[in-house]
């Protein structure tokens, strides 16, 4: 599995796949990742040549400040979940 942290650094790792013709499933989550989110990514796997999730804690979807600081971070974990469920 890749991991890109920048969207240049997705874009560069993409334009293959454009130009390939390639048919790319997209995954957006908020990370700390379940059976939910992986059966979206297990959906896209056996739908699309490409699955790309995204794991981006947004900021403005937080009303209270305190709710953002807590919301759970789990990154090592939910790469080991997606590698396992065949993210790209």
């Amino acid at each position: 599995m890749i991991i890109a942290t920048t969207i240049a650094e997705l874009d560069q790792l993409l334009d293959g796949v454009k130009v390939s013709g390639k048919k790319t499933g997209f995954v957006p989550t908020m990370g700390a990742l379940h059976n939910g989110h992986l059966s979206l990514v297990e959906k896209s796997v056996a739908d699309n040549d490409i699955t790309v999730v995204s794991i981006f804690v947004n900021p403005t979807q937080f009303n209270d400040k305190k709710d953002l600081a807590t919301y759970p971070r789990t990154l090592e974990e939910d790469c080991a979940l997606l590698e396992k469920a065949g993210c790209d």
